[in-house]
């Protein structure tokens, strides 16, 4: 089964932050398929920012990622989140936590867009490495800008 089209990202922020201060996101995954879906967290927002899944671009200048690198065994059923049919899981991110983001007239943030496993099986998962099936999903950029105070 191709999952093409059955997932899509959405990002939501505030305007303006202030330097120093969280700069919280939200992370909106919607199932837009006829089946319900077990997704991977794994390399999502749905289980925090534990690796480089952003792409962040502060007046035109590309932010480096400084937070935590996962190194990851074989995922378990905990690591995968039922969307059902027509719904969506979200999370809020506190991209300060992982972005040293200055304060600038522009920020742009995108979500890399892959899934490192997707099912329609509940039975199916979890899936070793070798099984997992990556897809690739579209979805919104961000803007805001950051003030110093």
């Amino acid at each position: 089964m191709s999952f093409n089209n059955k997932l899509r990202h959405q990002l939501s922020a505030h305007d303006r932050y202030v330097k120093g201060n969280p700069i919280v996101i939200n992370f909106k995954l919607e199932n837009l398929s006829n089946d319900n879906l077990w997704v991977l967290k794994w390399y999502t927002p749905l289980e925090g920012v534990k690796g480089k899944i952003f792409r962040v671009l502060c007046d035109g200048k590309e932010i480096l990622y400084e937070g935590p690198m996962m190194k990851r065994g074989n995922p378990t059923k905990d690591d995968y989140i039922q969307i059902d049919q027509g719904n969506s899981a979200s999370a809020e991110v506190d991209l300060s936590k992982a972005y040293g983001i200055p304060a600038c007239g522009e920020c742009l943030v995108e979500f890399k867009g892959r899934i490192y496993d997707i099912s329609t099986s509940a039975d199916s998962i979890p899936r070793s490495s070798e099984e997992q099936q990556i897809v690739t999903i579209t979805g919104n950029t961000v803007a805001f800008c950051v003030f110093n105070s």
